[in-house]
């Protein structure tokens, strides 16, 4: 990292403020935990005293996207800016006020103790907040190749108002904004995912980067982005042989570009691993997407869990254990609990996907997924707590 911060005013500041990562990864992870639990404790007994905003299960799919997802996007978005840059990232003051704000976000949500349209606007502020953070580095620094991270930012800032919009006007699930939400973060992963993940393994194996085939990136993107810009636009949630197509077609193309990233190296390397295995459960369920489309016998709602909880959930796990190190100062390298909770994440996502086979035993599939997903981000949680929440190990600012 640059060392671009003025120590005598880096010291004045409280560790778990110095940068964006720090907060967002600790707690938007711990919010995960608790948000499933939650959810858990519903689906099992349906017992909990009160409602939260809209409802339960508007809620679970609401704040696992706008809650958990979102916070560790901005917070690693807020942190590689200062590396692309050269610039001082947020920091201090400022970072505790967007993450306040975050925080009253889930309050409210959780908790709706004022009108709906009060909890509408404080939780929609927070995603165009960090789009002004982050476009102010991005143009002064001329980095037009990160400008698009911005109206992506813009786009989840729609679907999020949408959604509540669609709750106020009495639809209790807004599916469409839901699905239109996870292809927006899908396509996030997918970009971000092509630039580092053979970038980090090339440097680990002291090997030369694969240099990206421009048709290969393009059909690995280009279809994303249609189903995505179809999906706000229309909203369509049915199967659609067209869609179907363009789903397969990211998919063949993504395992193509993925089969060029050298995945056999990594093998013994938890760091490493784990981002190829979240890469390649993205490809297993975009073809389930696909499957979906052709009118096969899988619904929308599984091959979405199979993309949210092993190609979001696990892709931000990994990626979020990666950076928090070096980001601290700290060698890379991970411990049995982090390396176990790559696998559960993995396992939590097998048993979503294929828990529909097994009607008489779904619920308890259902629960030992969450269960699963719990364990891995509270290894994370437990493990990195003092990483986050303390001063960098060689002295340097962040």
């Amino acid at each position: 990292m640059l060392n671009i911060t003025d120590m005598k005013k880096e010291q004045k500041k409280t560790p778990i403020f110095r940068l964006a990562f720090r907060p967002f990864f600790l707690f938007g992870s711990l919010f995960s935990v608790i948000a499933l639990l939650l959810w858990a404790t519903f689906l099992n007994s349906s017992a909990l005293p009160w409602q939260p905003h809209g409802s339960w299960i508007w809620w679970h799919g609401h704040e696992m996207l706008f809650g958990f997802s979102t916070a560790i996007i901005v917070g690693f978005l807020l942190t590689a800016i200062q590396n692309w840059s050269g610039m001082p990232g947020l920091s201090g003051w400022p970072l505790a006020g967007l993450f306040g704000l975050w925080v009253l976000g889930r309050l409210l949500m959780l908790f709706p103790i004022v009108p709906s349209s009060l909890i509408a606007i404080v939780d929609t502020l927070f995603l165009p907040l960090a789009a002004y953070v982050l476009a102010r580095p991005v143009v002064a620094a001329k980095l037009w190749r990160n400008l698009m991270f911005i109206p992506l930012l813009l786009l989840l800032t729609w679907t999020n108002g949408h959604s509540h919009y669609r709750l106020i006007s009495g639809d209790l699930l807004s599916l469409p904004d839901t699905q239109a939400t996870i292809l927006i973060i899908t396509l996030i992963i997918v970009i971000m995912g092509g630039r580092v993940i053979p970038f980090f393994t090339a440097n680990a194996n002291r090997t030369q980067k694969t240099q990206p085939l421009m048709f290969l990136e393009l059909l690995s993107i280009v279809p994303l982005g249609v189903i995505t810009i179809y999906s706000l636009i229309t909203g369509n949630l049915s199967s659609e042989p067209v869609i179907g197509i363009l789903f397969l077609v990211a998919a063949l193309a993504n395992l193509f570009r993925m089969g060029r990233w050298q995945s056999k190296l990594t093998l013994g390397t938890p760091l490493l691993w784990s981002l190829h295995l979240s890469y390649l459960l993205i490809v297993i369920s975009l073809a389930l997407l696909g499957a979906f489309h052709f009118g096969l016998a899988i619904s929308l709602s599984t091959a979405l869990h199979g993309l949210t909880i092993g190609g979001i959930g696990l892709m931000i796990l990994a990626m979020i254990s990666r950076v928090s190190l070096g980001h601290t100062g700290r060698m890379l390298q991970v411990g049995a609990w982090i390396t176990l909770g790559y696998g559960v994440l993995a396992l939590s996502a097998i048993l979503r996907v294929i828990a529909p086979l097994f009607s008489g035993h779904s619920p308890l599939l259902y629960l030992i997924s969450i269960s699963c997903w719990v364990l891995g981000y509270m290894a994370f949680v437990i493990v990195y707590w003092p990483v986050l929440t303390q001063p960098r190990i060689d002295g340097r600012p962040g």
